[in-house]
């Protein structure tokens, strides 16, 4: 963990500095701009991590005793101002780029531990007047985390289960259990999304008090279980320093100033159509302690009415390895199919078709430079999963259901009943030439991951 630490914080150190770089369009070259074109920000964090069965249990028993364990930490960040040069940031009305490293404890050293996450953001101002501004604080980056199952669980227990029986159930009183592992976290390393409503108070000679309210999400995308994932809503509070010029007096322009009207228009490409193909891997359950393969391939067109935003629809088509699994109990001696314990869709014998799910989506995507930013909402046409799901009601059925498209289910047991009809995914892709594009991919179901996935596409 120490040497991850190190690590990262060189990293964010390096990029610091390779950050503070200035186009010049007159040589075409990269050169170091002043050193008053930074912004310093360190601030206070405290709130709490959202309570679910798998963080928090009963405080009748032992274990997790709390509802909402209390989170507390601090950020430090350094953003890097427009200097008029980078036309992308001045689009999104001079917003400013910020690295950043939060450390934040969970609350319960036992279970939860702490956690590190370096990471990158925008800072998007949306009202600005002399004395208050308010805007937007969307980041990306991972989160190191000192607890997992793996090292919460006793051993007699690993990959067993993570609660024991402290009564026997008896016609007058229900059996209860004592939670000993965390079941939230499988891994050390995890995605980490953060958005937040900030808000800033200049005081004078540069000096800002800020304050942000934050929500903060951290998991590992189901590429290893326990995958429940954290949720964590916080308030930030904190001195923020812009020096307000340069050595030779020459005013940078600040996150404040006025976006003139022509750089929203200038959209010469009307339309655009992709296509894509990524692949991952994911594991289901954290008792089967296997892993499968994982890919989307993705054709869609995008209408561009201005250049920080498209608006796209798709087709795609998605493949899950471990949908050929078979329910442990239900597999017979000359199968060689693998298997799983996790009770949760109806696998009776195993076949390739069950790994196969085609949709269609509405894309909308945001643009900052090279990168796109989106989240994509879709529907199933081809689904052979939604009638085997949830696992009871296709047992009490004798067979896989009979739906159509849509069809009514309970959404807040879709993270352990069914998947449904809807299917989500956050997708960024850097675009390293006018036809080339690598992307990163997030496939979800409301907020269960089903996999993460990367790969390349090409822009017709």
């Amino acid at each position: 963990m120490r040497r991850l630490l190190i690590i990262t914080l060189s990293t964010l150190c390096l990029l610091s500095l390779s950050a503070a770089e200035r186009y010049d369009h007159r040589t075409h070259r990269s050169k170091p701009t002043q050193k008053y074109n930074m912004r310093y920000r360190l601030s206070g964090t405290a709130g709490w991590l959202n309570r679910d069965d798998k963080i928090a249990g009963d405080k009748s028993t032992e274990g997790f005793t709390m509802d909402r364990p209390v989170v507390a930490g601090g950020t430090f960040a350094v953003e890097f101002l427009p200097t008029g040069r980078l036309e992308s940031l001045q689009q999104w009305n001079n917003a400013s780029i910020g690295l950043a490293f939060t450390a934040l404890d969970l609350g319960q050293q036992k279970y939860l531990g702490q956690t590190f996450a370096p990471h990158a953001y925008l800072n998007i101002p949306l009202v600005h007047r002399p004395h208050f501004v308010l805007g937007l604080r969307p980041g990306l980056g991972l989160a190191f985390v000192t607890r997992t199952y793996a090292n919460t669980v006793p051993a007699d227990y690993k990959w067993k289960g993570y609660r024991v029986p402290v009564q026997q159930k008896t016609e007058t009183s229900a059996e209860t259990y004592r939670q000993i592992a965390n079941v939230s976290i499988g891994s050390v390393v995890n995605a980490f999304l953060t958005g937040g409503l900030y808000m800033d108070f200049p005081i004078r000679n540069g000096w800002d008090i800020t304050f942000c309210a934050a929500w903060q999400h951290l998991s590992n995308g189901s590429v290893m279980t326990p995958n429940a994932g954290y949720n964590m809503f916080n308030a930030e509070l904190g001195l923020a320093y812009t020096p307000s010029e340069s050595p030779n007096g020459h005013h940078f322009h600040t996150p404040y100033s006025h976006v003139p009207k022509e750089l929203y228009d200038g959209v010469t490409k009307k339309w655009d159509v992709e296509i894509g193909v990524s692949a991952g891997c994911r594991s289901v359950y954290y008792q089967d302690q296997k892993w499968f393969g994982a890919g989307s391939l993705s054709l869609s067109a995008h209408w561009i009415p201005v250049s920080i935003f498209r608006l796209g629809a798709g087709v795609d088509v998605f493949y899950d390895g471990a949908y050929r699994s078979v329910y442990e109990e239900f597999q017979t001696e000359d199968s060689d199919a693998p298997t799983t314990y996790y009770g949760k869709t109806y696998l009776h014998e195993s076949k390739t078709a069950n790994c196969f799910r085609v949709g269609i989506s509405l894309q909308p995507e945001f643009i900052v430079g090279k990168l796109t930013f989106g989240y994509h909402v879709g529907i199933y046409l081809y689904d052979p999963i939604k009638n085997l799901e949830p696992f009871a009601e296709v047992e009490k059925n004798g067979g896989p259901l009979k739906r159509g498209i849509f069809y009514s289910y309970d959404m807040q047991k879709v993270s352990n009943g069914q998947d449904g009809w809807c299917y989500q995914k956050v997708q960024l892709k850097y675009h390293c030439s006018k036809h080339i594009y690598v992307q990163l991919g997030l496939k979800l179901h409301l907020v269960k991951a089903e996999f993460i996935d990367a790969g390349i596409g090409v822009r017709i």
